[in-house]
Formats: C-alpha cells, sequence, structure tokens
C-alpha cells in the first residue's frame, strides 16, 4: 500500500486542515469591515473601490502563476512545505498592514499592503489545498480530507463574524477600527500555529519524476480534459450563485422582507448550519459518490432560494427556515468540488505524467473568483435597471421586482449546476482505474 492509499487518523487529519480556520478567517474583513474602515479613516469612497478592485484583480493574475511554478518545486523537504514556510511570513506582514492602518492612511501604503497580503494568502491557499488533495489516492479518503478543510474552515468564518458582535458589546466606542485590530490578531496569532501544526502532521508524499512534456502538449492535455472543463464551468457557476446572494444579503432582508434586525443574525446561520451539515455531505459522497451528491446539495438550493418567491416579508420564522435551507449547500459545495478535482489531476496524470496539483487547484480558485467578481458586476446593473434605490424608499413594485431577480438569479444558477454534473464522467469507478494506473506506472 503506498503513501497516498493509507488511512490517515482524524487527529492527523485535522491538524493539517487547521490552517483553513485563518484563510477562511480572512475572507470576511477584506469584504465588510476594511473598506468602510478605510473610508472612515478619510480615504474617498472611489478610491477606496479603486484600490480594492485592484488588488483583487491583481490576486486572480497571481493564481495560474503560482499554481505553475509551486508544480515545478522540488526540493529535500517537499513541494508544498518550502511554499508554506515562504508564505506564512509574507501573509502577516500584508495582515499587519491593512489591518492595523496609520492614521491617515495612504493610498499607496494600503494598495502595497493588500497586494503583499493577497501574495501571501494565494500562495499558502493553493500550496495547501493541493498538499491535501495529494495525501490520499483514495476516492473517499480525499472526500474527508476537504471536508476538514471545510469545518475548519468555516469555523473561522464564523469567529470572525462573532468579533464585531463581541466588540459592540465590550468596547461600544471601539468602532471599525478596534473591529480591525482584533480580527488583525486573530490571524497574526493563528497563521504560524495552525500552519507549523499542519506541516508536522503529516508527510508530503513523494513526488514522480516531472515528465518532459513539451508545454503545448500540457496545455493540450488541459483544455481536451472534458472532466476539467465541467467543473470549472460548474465552480465558476457557485461562485456567481454566493457572489449574488451576498451581495444583495443586506438589501434584500432589511427593505424586501423588511426584517433589518435580522439581517447579520441570518448571515451567521448560513454559516453555521454548513458547518453542522459537512459530516453530512461526506457520508452522502461516500453512500452515494461526489458528483451525485453535488447534484443533490445544488437541486436543494435550487428549492431553497426558489422559496424566497413566495415567502412572506416581516415573516421571520418562515425566513429563518429557509435561510436553514439556503446553508445545507453551503457546507457541501467546496469540499465536494475540492474532492472531485483531485480525482480529475488523476486523469491530469496519467495522460501527461506529471504532477499538477499546484495549478489545478489554482485553476479552481480562480474560477470561483470570477464568479463572484461577476455575480457584483451582473447583479447590481439588474437591480439599477429595476430601478431599486439602495438608500430611498422603494415602491412596492420595485421591491418585488427586487425579489423576483434576488429568488431567480441563484434558483437558475444553482439548476444549471445540477445540470453540468450530472452525467460527470468522473466516478468512483473510473477513479479507481486511474489510480491503479498510476500506481502500475509508479511501481
Amino acid at each position: 500500500m503506498s503513501i497516498v492509499d493509507r488511512p490517515l487518523p482524524t487527529a492527523r487529519i485535522v491538524g493539517f486542515a487547521s490552517p483553513a480556520f485563518t484563510l477562511a478567517a480572512l475572507g470576511l474583513p477584506i469584504i465588510a469591515i476594511l473598506p468602510p474602515l478605510y473610508a472612515e479613516l478619510g480615504i474617498s469612497l472611489t478610491a477606496v473601490g479603486a484600490i480594492f478592485m485592484t488588488a483583487r484583480f491583481f490576486d486572480v493574475f497571481t493564481d495560474p502563476v503560482f499554481g505553475v511554478l509551486g508544480d515545478r518545486v522540488h526540493t529535500r523537504w517537499g513541494r508544498r512545505r518550502p511554499a508554506i514556510v515562504v508564505g506564512v511570513p509574507v501573509l502577516m506582514l500584508g495582515t499587519f498592514g491593512v489591518f492595523f492602518p496609520a492614521d491617515p492612511p495612504g493610498e499607496s501604503t494600503l494598495l502595497t499592503a493588500l497586494l503583499v497580503l493577497y501574495v501571501g494568502w494565494t500562495l499558502l491557499a493553493i500550496s495547501h489545498t493541493a498538499w491535501a488533495g495529494e495525501l490520499s489516492g483514495d476516492y473517499d479518503q480525499r472526500t474527508r480530507i476537504m471536508g476538514a478543510l471545510q469545518i475548519c474552515g468555516l469555523t473561522g468564518a464564523v469567529v470572525v463574524l462573532a468579533i464585531p458582535a463581541i466588540v459592540d458589546q465590550f468596547f461600544p466606542e471601539g468602532g471599525m477600527r478596534l473591529r480591525s485590530e482584533m480580527m488583525g490578531w486573530l490571524i497574526l496569532i493563528a497563521l504560524p500555529v495552525l500552519f507549523g501544526l499542519a506541516i508536522f502532521s503529516v508527510p508530503e508524499p513523494p513526488v514522480s519524476a516531472h515528465s518532459k512534456m513539451s508545454w503545448s502538449a500540457g496545455w493540450r492535455a488541459i483544455v481536451e480534459n472534458r472532466a476539467l472543463r465541467r467543473l470549472l464551468l460548474a465552480d465558476l457557476l457557485m461562485g456567481l450563485q454566493g457572489g449574488i446572494n451576498g451581495s444583495v444579503h443586506f438589501f434584500f432582508i432589511i427593505q424586501v422582507l423588511l426584517l433589518p434586525e435580522a439581517a447579520s443574525l441570518f448571515l451567521v446561520l448560513i454559516f453555521v448550519f454548513g458547518l453542522v451539515c459537512v459530516p453530512l455531505f461526506v457520508w452522502m459522497s461516500g453512500r452515494f459518490g461526489k458528483h451525485q451528491t453535488l447534484c443533490v446539495a445544488a437541486l436543494q438550493s435550487t428549492v431553497a432560494t426558489g422559496l424566497f418567491f413566495i415567502v412572506p416579508s416581516a415573516s421571520f420564522w418562515w425566513v429563518f427556515l429557509i435561510y436553514l435551507l439556503v446553508g445545507v449547500n453551503f457546507g457541501g459545495k467546496d469540499l465536494l468540488m475540492r474532492s472531485i478535482m483531485a480525482d480529475v489531476i488523476d486523469q491530469d496524470r496519467v495522460a501527461v505524467g506529471a504532477d499538477r496539483s499546484a495549478l489545478y487547484y489554482s485553476m479552481l480558485t480562480l474560477t470561483n473568483k470570477l464568479g463572484a467578481a461577476l455575480a457584483v458586476g451582473i447583479i447590481y446593473p439588474i437591480l439599477d435597471w429595476v430601478g431599486f434605490d439602495p438608500n430611498g424608499q422603494n415602491p412596492q413594485e420595485i421591491l418585488n421586482a427586487v425579489r423576483i431577480v434576488v429568488a431567480a438569479s441563484p434558483t437558475l444558477v444553482t439548476l444549471a449546476v445540477a445540470l453540468i454534473m450530472w452525467r460527470f464522467p468522473l466516478g468512483r469507478s473510473e477513479q479507481q482505474a486511474l489510480r491503479a494506473r498510476i500506481e502500475a506506472r509508479s511501481g
């Protein structure tokens, strides 16, 4: 039995997965806390928007670059450990620069700190996820590992969501700056501790000899990989769905459903219930298969968001129930996508004879980011087109139009995901056949 087929103890899987806590905790502050903080500190809204958008586009560009470079690293300590050792101090430096701003802050200083943060974040996220995909060649063990990453990530999101409430409760005069600093300290302390735990929790699998494939052959293997194309399209749509839900959440809850006091509660509810449902998706994947489970999750999400068409306004418990249903799929989609990608990488390895995990996971990261970015560019113009005013009083007919847009967009997107993945060409038996060919070749 090879190292990638041996079952890993649960404690080691959790130790390895623990850095996902910190990486996920970074996401929400960058969207919800840091932009308004810098606006409060004197940078214009236009400049803040331009700086954060520029940094995000740079982050999208670096994903495939780090993917290619990460797969070409070969050291006595492995491929992924050196990238993590380099990435931790880079991300800590960027975190300190962004979460602890000077007063007044400089625009160029903010942009530089954001770029450093994104470089470290991308380097760590791609290296850690690629290593996770390489830890096991077993179809179901991979889902357990990705499930552990998802649990740790959602836990980090829930904890960072709780920080503003804690600050407001005990330090009501602290404001956005104190919220930012508290989140910054959480990340700075957790980063070296959890990544240190990860690199000593599991061995890094040996790398087979790198093939002498040409760039054209390697690119052709990617373009011709039908399973990869379908998975990336589904992931792009999942990112689009998440971006739509997130970008209209407060508008929809406050103005259409008339529940302003519950807007933050429902957001936390999605993360918490998504966390609770992760073991369910791991079990379903083992029982029915990964892409079948993903289709069920997408269809369930279609039904849940479709209920927004009919739920009455100001009906707290009905809306509460719907957000529980929305949260179900929140826990399963990412872990299943990443676990399926590990199987797609096996297909590529058979085709070209090279280990390109980081490149493939960088593509998965890229499609999700592009989907989230497209969401704002699509949904906000539609809301503007129907006449919605986020700062004013809207007549009922416009609110009805907003309800239709908000309910229809994610409902149609998740239905498309189910259709794309329904006859996915890479299941348990196909993956096991691929692993047999890989083991025979390496043996």
